[in-house]
């Protein structure tokens, strides 16, 4: 692969950061530490290889993470999270409670999912209150920008769903946008919706309701027949 896809937001080639890296993978079961330790390209391709397939896009607090693992345990759930302490949170409830569905990794999500991901492959991605990145000048920084939504709609299924949570309203605006031009259809939106409704609730979510801060959920689908490639 060129080594332009490789590039994540911090930039720079997957492999070669990792070969470099001084920090040692995390040793816990549910930690995966592709390109960091011997024989975890092949555990993750094995992983992700089972259906049903879950991913959460920076996890943060663990909370969601797990208990979207207990609540689907026909399904494989896998993290990606930048902060190590948060890795190591959720790799050790889940070995503290033997949860054999769930594993996390440590890292940028773009490279991996790259690499490591097929197409049409996943059969929900969650993306839970996501950095708003508030300068403008950082906005490029933000999950949902137009190159990594298309990233994430070529990975899920036909008929796969995308759920975006946010407490930031001009935010909400723009992952709309951004998820309906690259060819999602909005499903749902709020708590009326059932499905909404029953995914578990994170840390932050919480926090905001017993603060009175309004969120703004969303279900977002891949159809079932897939538009033509680009942007419309």
């Amino acid at each position: 692969m060129a080594e332009a896809e490789s590039k994540g937001l911090i930039g720079g080639d997957l492999e070669r950061r990792a070969q470099h890296s001084k920090v040692p993978p995390i040793d816990l079961p549910a930690v995966l530490a592709p390109y960091r330790k011997d024989g975890d390209v092949e555990s993750t391709l094995a992983f992700v290889a089972h259906r049903p397939l879950h991913l959460e896009i920076g996890f943060g607090r663990p909370h969601y993470l797990i208990d979207l693992a207990l609540q689907r345990p026909d399904a494989h759930v896998l993290g990606f999270e930048i902060k190590r302490t948060w890795v190591r949170a959720a790799a050790e409830r889940a070995k503290r409670d033997a949860i054999p569905n769930v594993a996390v990794i440590e890292g940028d999500a773009r490279p991996h999912l790259e690499r490591l991901v097929a197409p049409e492959s996943v059969d929900g991605i969650h993306v839970l209150f996501p950095d708003p990145w508030w300068k403008k000048r950082h906005h490029k920084r933000r999950v949902f920008n137009s190159e990594f939504v298309e990233l994430l709609v070529t990975r899920l299924c036909p008929g796969g769903m995308l759920i975006a949570k946010t407490d930031v309203e001009a935010y909400a605006e723009q992952l709309q946008d951004e998820l309906v031009q690259a060819g999602l259809v909005l499903a749902a939106a709020g708590t009326s919706d059932p499905e909404l409704a029953a995914l578990p609730r994170s840390h932050r979510e919480k926090k905001c309701a017993e603060l009175g801060i309004p969120t703004f959920l969303y279900r977002f689908l891949k159809p079932l027949t897939s538009a033509p490639e680009g942007r419309s």
